[in-house]
């Protein structure tokens, strides 16, 4: 598919995406202040998050991200609505890389909260004050790692600006590739008009390859970030499953609720995991073994449009109250049932469902 038909495709995923995460956070924000008072510091967790997803949904918005990977190169460009300097649509750039890095650690982090109150109740205290305050400083560091790598370790070079092109032995042509990149793929789009991050993993000159090792360097460091948060993510997520299915009930009701505990956790492993986790994985593989996915790599835009209003929209349906009070809305019988505080008894062993009550 050529490049305007995934910019069509990207700016209708970003009108759809933006409206679909303010309507759901801010749903999502209303059933936590009046229907889960019972979650305890949880709901610290879900509304911080919701609110991130709203600011991200903005970023994403006022950027316009999109993306190409071509001749082991993949730029991440961002389509300016005003003109600004090129340091600037830097920075901006990379701003844009950190809150996509916060989506990672963000969702790790509610995977250690379920791991914690499924496996460890204990240590739950950790997440309660002020040891809560603790959490943002500590996501800070991989953000902050991620969004200086990209700044720093991936300057503009000559080779970003042209690119050499060899068909045997016929003299190199160089042509502006980034230029060209606009031209060929983006018609319409002037480079005067976007700022851009190219991760160049390696050149050829006289016909031998040359690898970046600083922009090398800085491809591992974001390899690390996702790695690390998708080891969480699988360990806890598995951890908190494995716990559910050990967890053994007499009555029909628990064998119920551990099923749905279970499609649950399916539902919430999956979904960073389609939108985050294997188009990033692409996204950073394909250039390596010189893969042009060309305008294609812009599927990843499409996916993180999307992300931050899916995410939210699982938990409400998920969660019993919240499920039921948005259900009685609608046929106009609102509900007063209460949300079980399971996740946030610290104190209690794992002789209940170690899980909020999604039954009904």
């Amino acid at each position: 598919m050529n490049g305007q038909f995934w910019l069509a495709l990207v700016d209708t995923a970003d009108m759809v995406g933006f409206t679909l995460t303010f309507s759901v956070n801010l749903i999502l924000l209303g059933l936590i202040r009046t229907r889960g008072k019972h979650l305890g510091t949880y709901k610290y967790l879900m509304s911080f998050f919701s609110f991130f997803s709203m600011f991200y949904a903005i970023v994403e918005s006022i950027l316009r991200p999109i993306m190409h990977i071509e001749n082991a190169t993949f730029f991440l460009i961002s389509r300016k609505r005003f003109d600004y300097s090129t340091r600037l649509g830097k920075i901006n750039s990379a701003f844009y890389c950190a809150c996509f890095a916060t989506s990672f650690v963000l969702s790790a982090v509610h995977f250690v909260y379920r791991y914690f109150a499924a496996c460890k109740p204990h240590l739950l205290r950790y997440f309660n004050l002020p040891l809560l305050l603790l959490w943002p400083l500590g996501c800070s560091i991989p953000v902050t790692a991620w969004a200086s790598v990209s700044y720093f370790l991936y300057p503009d070079t000559e080779y970003t600006e042209a690119a050499v092109t060899y068909e045997g032995n016929i003299k190199p042509n160089r042509n502006h590739v980034f230029r060209e990149v606009l031209q060929t793929h983006y018609d319409g789009i002037k480079k005067e008009n976007v700022s851009y991050i190219a991760y160049v993993y390696y050149q050829y000159e006289d016909g031998v390859r040359h690898v970046y090792i600083k922009n090398l360097l800085g491809c591992f460091v974001h390899y690390f970030v996702m790695s690390m948060t998708f080891v969480v993510v699988f360990y806890c997520g598995f951890s908190t499953w494995w716990t559910i299915r050990e967890h053994r009930g007499a009555s029909d009701r628990t064998r119920q609720l551990q099923n749905q505990l279970f499609n649950a956790l399916v539902l919430q492993t999956l979904i960073p995991s389609i939108f985050m986790y294997i188009p990033t994985g692409v996204m950073f593989i394909a250039p390596f073994f010189d893969v042009n996915l060309n305008a294609n790599a812009n599927f990843i835009v499409f996916c993180s449009f999307l992300y931050p209003g899916l995410d939210p929209l699982i938990l409400i349906l998920i969660i019993r109250e919240f499920r039921l009070t948005i259900f009685g809305i609608i046929k106009g019988k609102p509900g007063n049932n209460a949300v079980m505080d399971v996740y946030t008894n610290s104190r209690g062993k794992v002789s209940s469902v170690p899980v909020i009550d999604l039954s009904g």
